[in-house]
């Protein structure tokens, strides 16, 4: 049994992951903002905690997973949430690295959360973990968001930077969002529909966290351990036009509508890039690790997530 701390366990992946942790028997312990707020969402024998010297020097961490970070499609980017969306980032990872560094004995592992949003508009251009960025917002955010992680990378301590694609879950993250337009025959292309979006099935998001929590990798190539940026979706990427159309086709419903991309920018202002751009995401380092995806085609993990919610 191993112990871990999770930053962002009430949230769509931290969730997912405590319920798969708790059912091989590990301890774990989640930082929240509010105990009483979260107790009644958080799984029984978790022990959650509001603040980091709250553990122990005594207490074993082995692992942290640090997925924390305000929803970043919640709320237009004015200066206010901008300034949210860092501190719910930049900060609270800067001050759990300073955690670490304090302890006497540090844990084995951190994997620290970040997004594809790194790479910023990747119009068609495959993209791997060596590709370089298209520099904007959704970039500086998830630079600053890794380069405090990466403090840690000279250390003992082993460092994985995961970047996140788009999570299809059956109660959470964007697909519910869409559903109910979906359902009544209004989902819509959004802009060219050209952008590529980079997605993973929920199961696989988990499945890779604990495969580089594990790191019990085949060794096939050079690198003795699991470090680094990994990027984590699916090795199979789609247009949006793909996308909503296959979606609809699985609901029985038409999907002829286009929303301009000017109506995006009108009324999301520049968070509107984050529908109207895109990634075509490729997860090189994870495939070459030895990891296997379960869903490859975007119908098969539409229709599992879907079957779930009849």
């Amino acid at each position: 049994m191993s112990s871990y701390l999770i930053t962002g366990g009430t949230g769509l992946i931290g969730t997912a992951l405590i319920t798969q942790l708790l059912n091989t028997q590990h301890k774990v312990i989640v930082l929240t903002r509010s105990i009483n707020k979260h107790r009644g969402n958080i799984a029984n024998g978790v022990h959650l905690i509001e603040k980091l010297s709250h553990i122990p020097e005594s207490d074993t961490v082995d692992y942290v997973i640090n997925l924390a970070g305000e929803p970043i499609i919640e709320h237009r980017w004015s200066n206010a949430q901008k300034t949210k969306l860092w501190v719910s980032r930049v900060e609270l990872t800067h001050n759990l690295i300073s955690w670490i560094q304090r302890r006497k004995q540090s844990p084995k592992a951190l994997i620290s959360g970040s997004a594809i949003g790194w790479y910023g508009d990747g119009k068609a251009q495959v993209l791997t973990e060596t590709s370089k960025a298209h520099l904007e917002y959704t970039h500086s955010l998830c630079a600053a968001w890794e380069s405090a992680a990466l403090k840690l990378s000279n250390s003992n301590v082993r460092v994985c930077i995961v970047r996140t694609g788009l999570v299809i879950h059956p109660t959470g993250g964007f697909l519910p969002k869409l559903l109910p337009s979906f359902k009544l025959g209004l989902g819509a292309r959004l802009g060219c529909g050209t952008q590529y979006m980079s997605w993973i099935h929920i199961e696989d998001m988990i499945n890779a966290l604990l495969f580089l929590i594990a790191d019990k990798k085949p060794q096939l190539d050079n690198d003795k351990v699991l470090e680094g940026v990994f990027n984590l979706s699916s090795p199979a990427p789609v247009t949006n036009a793909e996308f909503t159309k296959t979606l609809a086709d699985l609901l029985q419903r038409p999907s002829f509508l286009i929303v301009p991309s000017f109506c995006l920018q009108l009324i999301l202002g520049e968070m509107s890039r984050l529908l109207t751009t895109g990634q075509r995401i490729e997860p090189q380092k994870l495939i070459r690790a030895g990891f296997k995806f379960k869903y490859l085609n975007l119908k098969e993990a539409l229709s599992e997530v879907l079957s779930l919610q009849r």
